[in-house]
């Protein structure tokens, strides 16, 4: 093994980590986050919810079993940090190490920082931007250029050009879904369930949406600030005023709050990993959930005749779900589940259907 290079980090509060260079050589500007997962790095990198975000890791341990080399979906975060990657990945005859993919993703990362010490600066002090560099030569233009970065809009980067299809086995609902860049797999979950999708472009006019009659609108997870999309809220408005059933997850969720009327604020920390707590108000049961979101509802920002909260976050009470009362429309903040040992949000696709059933009886 060759020998590892300086690299740091530098914080926009001037605050510095010494390391080792992974991955790409070179610099890497963007928002600081940490997850707490202990695995599924190689998807958390591709997550386009990442998009412009350094992501640290606070497991001290990744790449046990190395990352599949012949993955096509290219990576979304800016950077990668960890405290130590396997350099002899279990599944060395298939997979590559961590440190060639993220090379040949040419994704700057770094390594050999005490990535718990640094996500106990981020809580203490707030979510802030950073610098991946090889040099610290040029430390004060670094920080200014890490103080004035801004997640950059990403929804219309990254949406699909053309609407593509995915038709279910047995078929019984057809959904339309605007594409504001999330992950594939939940699509299969629905699938299972007889619901056929399109997905389209994110900026797909509400009338072209409803003119293929869809039994349902999903509005999906994807990047960054819900207040750059004010195109999509409008799109929104007039979805919800059809009495389509809508369903939305992740930033789907945000963006239909700001159209109902809400407010978004930023989390000092936000919600990162596979085990984020979440509480239903009715019934007190208490689920993990996966999330990865800066930005939340802010509390009784909705009108009470039209919305209210049903689940909360068990950490610090911001609000993960929410029922609107004029349509027929609910949404979480989370990223539901139904396999792999995640079936505790199995749930909200059952009833999601039921919704969807529901409106199709009274037709």
């Amino acid at each position: 093994m060759e020998k590892m290079k300086t690299a740091y980090l530098l914080l926009e509060d001037g605050t510095v980590y010494r390391g080792y260079s992974m991955g790409e050589t070179g610099s890497a500007v963007g928002e600081v986050v940490f997850n707490t997962d202990m695995t599924t790095y190689q998807d958390l990198l591709m997550d386009p919810t990442y998009s412009g975000q350094i992501v640290v890791q606070t497991y001290p341990l990744i790449g046990n079993r190395g990352v599949d080399p012949v993955s096509e979906t290219r990576l979304m975060a800016s950077g990668y940090i960890v405290r130590e990657w396997c350099v002899e990945p279990t599944d060395a005859h298939e997979f590559i190490t961590l440190d060639a993919f993220l090379r040949q993703q040419h994704i700057v990362g770094l390594c050999g920082i005490d990535t718990r010490a640094l996500t106990r600066h981020i809580r203490n002090h707030g979510v802030m931007n950073g610098v991946i560099t090889d040099s610290l030569d040029n430390r004060e233009s670094w920080i200014e250029q890490a103080k004035n970065y801004r997640v950059p809009p990403a929804v219309g980067k990254i949406s699909v050009a053309a609407p593509v299809r995915y038709e279910a086995e047995n078929a019984r609902y057809e959904l339309a879904v605007p594409d504001y860049g999330f992950r594939r797999s939940l699509l299969e979950f629905l699938l299972q369930r007889g619901c056929s999708c399109t997905v389209y472009p994110a900026y797909t006019p509400a009338q072209e949406l409803l003119a293929t009659h869809p039994d349902g609108i999903l509005l999906s997870d994807g990047p960054g600030d819900p207040w750059d999309n004010p195109e999509i809220v409008e799109i929104i408005k007039t979805l919800v005023s059809s009495d389509t059933p809508v369903f939305g997850w992740g930033l789907g969720h945000q963006l239909m709050a700001v159209a109902a009327g809400g407010t978004i604020v930023k989390l000092p920390v936000g919600h990162r990993g596979s085990n984020q707590p979440v509480r239903d108000a009715h019934s007190g049961r208490v689920m993990v959930t996966e999330q990865n979101h800066g930005y939340t509802v802010e509390e009784g920002s909705l009108p009470p005749e039209r919305a209210y909260a049903f689940l909360r976050n068990v950490n610090d009470g911001t609000i993960e779900g929410i029922r609107y009362l004029d349509h027929p429309v609910f949404t979480v903040q989370f990223e539901p589940s139904d396999g792999n040992g995640y079936q505790d949000t199995a749930w909200v696709f059952d009833e999601w259907v039921r919704l969807m059933e529901e409106q199709k009886s009274r037709a």
